[in-house]
């Protein structure tokens, strides 16, 4: 069987020097330098104009942040982490939570315009221009922190933001290693690997198609030295798979929950079409349907050109193409089969946009020489400012309006909220306050965090849903006798289960969870009037130090 590609003897030979000295392609670099700084800035004033507090996944993620450990219910530790390393240095408000996560946007957009860059020197012709490929490097950098994903995910603290920054710096590592013979960049792919996976378990979907594009590169040894990285990435990710085993596997049992979660429970062969035609959609629109609509009407005036004028491939430019192929194939298969089954966040594929980028860098800047593209940038960016910001603006006018395009409507309302339940609870300190919801204990944990509030999850069922059902379950006949008063939170009305089994509630406040001047749920603080006081397995000294 004849090898597809083969690295040439040399990569001299194909190598394009970097003209470091050429001030030209300096000027290119300094401006990208100028112009992540400016977008970093708008983020900032953005998302503290926003007025929105943290989104539930936030406040859990810092909540972990307070008790470092290798792993959580449904994460492991990476992110945690990092709000750790951003509340120590900037404060525990929300700019001070989200600063470190923002800041990792701009460093892998220049990881980008690097790969970019390095990229289009290996498909470079005679014909090309020199500024070519410092051109599609910083085009791939602004298409990306320009795009509609990046201006969304870019102002808050996810796991998502982590995983992007290794899942590019694994697509950099993995061409020097391959192409460019570089064996430290085994050790860096191994090492980002491991960090992703310690982010997010999705890290893995990288792996199999990297192992494909390495063999048709027709260098077997690369393969085991690929086999060497994954070793060093799942050494690194060792310490959380103890973690899981001690606790009974909680991250990978929901890890595989939800990948496998089909539209009906007990049948997963049930499969919904248009379901992938909303997650396709929403893919373009993430990535930017400004560009992606340039970028269309560049391909239809190129359709016409003659077939001599069109770039022929090289060898080069299949190793290109295959490795941003290749390394996206597998995530985006097992994104486009949990959309069909019903249950895909938008989100869950962000890692091949970094590949569609970069094919997309290639193309856009032949509109006029980047002007054209710039133009829509502009557009683009403008536009996703507009919407972020606009809700604040019109919430007195057209309130109606400005919530149904609020993208921070789920943040909103909790601070005001939780303040009016406060002092309920100051004025009878010492008690407990058990909480059905995830999002009300993460949002608890969070707007209480200076109050010296102890807190609970109900926990009905034999196996934990949720984080704080398995670090602080309650239920009565498994928990220790409340000294204080008991209280109970709930969004709505409690449920009829835990009002029975606790004896009957008395509701002391219900306050509404306002929304840009809309009330879109209510928070009960309610009373149990005689506590159960029976024995427990856990005492009472673990309960406080899990629920603090």
């Amino acid at each position: 069987m004849t090898r597809p590609f083969a690295v040439p003897p040399d990569p001299a030979a194909w190598a394009v020097p970097a003209a470091a000295s050429d001030p030209a392609i300096r000027s290119w670099w300094r401006g990208l330098l100028l112009a992540l700084a400016g977008l970093f800035a708008l983020r900032v004033v953005l998302m503290v104009s926003s007025q929105a507090s943290l989104h539930v996944d936030e406040a859990q993620y810092w909540d972990w942040s307070r008790q470092l450990q290798w792993g959580y219910y449904s994460k492991p530790p990476v992110i945690a982490a990092l709000i750790r390393a951003s509340t120590s240095l900037f404060g525990d408000s929300e700019l001070g939570i989200r600063l470190l996560a923002m800041l990792c946007w701009p460093l892998m957009a220049w990881v980008l315009a690097v790969l970019g860059n390095t990229l289009a020197q290996a498909t470079q012709t005679s014909s090309d221009s020199a500024l070519r490929p410092v051109q599609i490097g910083v085009a791939a950098a602004l298409l990306w922190l320009c795009s509609p994903l990046a201006g969304l995910l870019g102002m808050v603290a996810t796991t998502d933001t982590p995983l992007l920054l290794c899942w590019a710096l694994a697509l950099y590592a993995l061409w020097r290693a391959v192409i460019l013979r570089r064996r430290g960049a085994w050790w860096l792919l191994g090492l980002v690997c491991g960090v992703g996976l310690l982010d997010k378990y999705t890290m893995a979907a990288l792996l199999p198609g990297a192992a494909v594009w390495v063999l048709r590169q027709g260098r077997p040894r690369d393969l085991l030295r690929l086999v060497g990285a994954v070793l060093l990435a799942l050494v690194l990710l060792a310490p959380n798979l103890i973690w899981n085993a001690a606790a009974d596997w909680p991250t990978l049992r929901h890890t595989a929950d939800i990948t496998v979660r089909a539209t009906a429970p007990g049948n997963i062969w049930q499969l919904a079409p248009q379901r992938v035609i909303e997650f396709v959609l929403g893919q373009v629109i993430v990535l930017g349907p400004l560009v992606l609509l340039g970028a269309l009407v560049w391909a239809v005036r190129r359709k016409g050109a003659k077939a001599a004028s069109l770039p022929t491939a090289t060898p080069m430019k299949t190793a290109v193409s295959g490795l941003l192929l290749w390394t996206s194939l597998p995530l985006l298969a097992v994104g486009l089969l949990q959309a069909a089954r019903g249950h895909a966040e938008i989100n869950w594929i962000a890692p091949v946009h970094l590949a569609a980028v970069l094919a997309l860098a290639h193309a856009v800047p032949r509109l006029a020489r980047l002007r054209g593209a710039a133009l829509l940038l502009v557009l683009q960016l403008s536009l996703i400012s507009a919407i972020s910001s606009a809700p604040v603006w019109l919430q007195d006018t057209q309130p109606k309006l400005a919530s149904a395009i609020d993208p921070w409507r789920r943040m909103r309302g909790w601070h005001d909220a939780f303040a009016e339940l406060e002092p309920h609870l100051r004025a009878q300190p010492g008690g407990l306050v058990v909480i059905e919801s995830r999002l009300a204990l993460a949002q608890a944990a969070y707007h209480w965090r200076h109050a010296d509030v102890r807190r609970a999850a109900w926990t009905p069922q034999a196996v934990p849903d949720h984080h704080y059902q398995l670090t602080c379950p309650w239920q009565p006949g498994l928990n220790a006798a409340v000294t204080g008063p008991l209280w109970v939170l709930s969004e709505g009305a409690p449920g009829a289960d835990m009002a029975a089994a606790l004896g009957g509630l008395e509701l002391v406040a219900e306050v509404p969870v306002r929304r840009l001047g809309r009330v879109n749920s209510t928070l009960q603080l309610l009373r149990a009037p005689h506590p159960p006081a029976v024995a427990t397995p856990l005492s009472a000294a673990a309960l406080v130090a899990t629920c603090l």
